[in-house]
């Protein structure tokens, strides 16, 4: 039997039951292979919570997982931000996923519910071997984790990519965007992409801009002090950051309010052809009505040819899930060296593994990217990971909290300045609030 059935959940989840012949080896080089082939072989139910985890992405892995784990049922559950549950409700419910697709600016939210859990039992149980990963991958984990390994990385970061309407630029007339290019240079070119035209309001780059200039920021800049229990918005650094954010939504002719301003709505302005250049794109939304291209990802011209830093996507077990060795085995199987291969030729995943022959196949098959300039994705080089805090600190929202005053910058013209010493204010109620639970 090879069928595949579909069933929709009352939470917006889709699952999907493979039944299949084939093989039942997971994990890379020196695993428990007895041990492997008896859990991948039993009758298991195993959820993803999709934080940070396309459908295309999750539909392709449970497709290939057909042939791996026969007797397994794949659960996707998608994350607020597609209309699924948030991570407490679930908590509440006691339905919480096995796994958690995410990034690690998302565990503190798991180690706020109490869902992280140290997978280092299990790693030795299959003989993981964590050799054959990039060495930054495990130690930004853990640094973020407050020394434990909580699950195993997915994928990983490459040099940035900057989007580019070319029906736009051929419109106006404007020569395309180049690789190398710095903040300065995208703004000029921005500059001249904005424009109003037929009654409709051209953007030269929109973006989700919080995550882009803000949390994903190059120089590796925190929001919350790394030793003690404060902010650390209100510097220099942040200001220069906030300053190069601010002139992109400030144009003449660009204006915003309280719903605009949004990140979300705010980056979909290219994906409707209004907007010329975008950083930030999702699978779920690349039904693209235009040609366009890419070219690497602007950079700083205090920080020359580093767009971004090591930010590595894992598959979390959390402390909830009933199917502890169920689910070791698919986050297992999807970091293989065969997985990684396949994601990294046909989803555009870069890989977390330090095999140069997989790394070689970035986007090789990639539909999407077919004939475009994917040389871009590595003309950058990527920084080290955002630092850990010290263990024991509180942790806060700080990242939404500083999203709101920055809006004020351009909805209400408030002076960066006063924005950055107001932001530093609301966290460090927050933390205190906080501590006082």
């Amino acid at each position: 039997m090879n069928k595949k059935r579909i069933v929709i959940f009352a939470a917006g989840s889709l699952m999907l039951t493979a039944c299949a012949n084939g093989g039942t080896q997971a994990g890379g080089p020196g695993t428990a292979e007895a041990d492997v082939a008896k859990v991948a072989n039993m009758s298991a139910e195993v959820s993803f919570y999709m934080w940070s985890m396309s459908q295309s992405e999750f539909d392709y892995i449970a497709e290939q997982a057909k042939k791996k784990f026969p007797n397994y049922t794949l659960k996707a559950v998608p994350s607020t931000g597609s209309g699924g549950p948030t991570i407490d409700a679930l908590v509440t419910a006691g339905s919480m996923p096995d796994l958690f697709v995410g990034r690690g600016v998302a565990t503190p939210d798991l180690q706020k519910s109490g869902l992280l859990y140290d997978i280092s039992d299990l790693m030795k149980k299959y003989k993981f071997d964590t050799s054959r990963f990039d060495s930054l991958a495990f130690e930004q984990m853990k640094q973020e984790t407050a020394g434990i390994i909580a699950g195993i990385p997915l994928s990983g970061t490459n040099g940035g990519l900057l989007h580019y309407n070319k029906d736009l630029f051929d419109k106006f007339g404007v020569p395309y965007p180049k690789d190398g290019m710095t903040w300065d240079d995208v703004y000029e070119i921005a500059k001249i992409m904005t424009r109003a035209e037929g009654g409709i309001q051209y953007r030269g780059f929109s973006d989700r801009w919080m995550e882009t200039f803000f949390t994903q920021n190059p120089f590796g800049e925190p929001m919350l002090s790394l030793t003690e229990d404060k902010a650390a918005v209100d510097t220099d650094k942040w200001r220069k950051i906030g300053e190069n954010w601010k002139r992109f939504y400030t144009m003449p002719g660009l204006k915003f309010d309280s719903t605009t301003i949004n990140k979300d709505l705010d980056w979909k302005e290219f994906i409707k052809g209004n907007s010329a250049m975008t950083t930030f794109v999702s699978r779920n939304f690349m039904d693209w009505n235009f040609a366009w291209d890419i070219v690497s990802m602007p950079t700083y011209k205090e920080l020359p040819g580093i767009a971004r830093l090591a930010d590595f996507r894992s598959v979390y077990i959390t402390s909830s899930s009933k199917n502890k060795d169920a689910a070791f085995q698919v986050a297992a199987w999807l970091a293989s060296d065969e997985m990684q291969s396949k994601l990294t030729a046909d989803m555009g995943l870069y890989p977390v593994l330090k095999n140069e022959e997989i790394k070689n196949k970035y986007m090789l098959n990639d539909p999407l990217y077919k004939g475009k300039n994917i040389k871009a994705a590595s003309y950058n080089k990527v920084g080290p990971g955002m630092p850990g805090r010290k263990p024991g600190l509180t942790n806060v929202k700080a990242e939404n909290m500083f999203m709101k005053e920055l809006q004020k910058a351009v909805v209400e013209n408030k002076d960066l300045n006063t924005v950055l010493r107001s932001a530093e204010e609301v966290i460090n109620k927050a933390i205190a609030s906080e501590k006082a639970k």
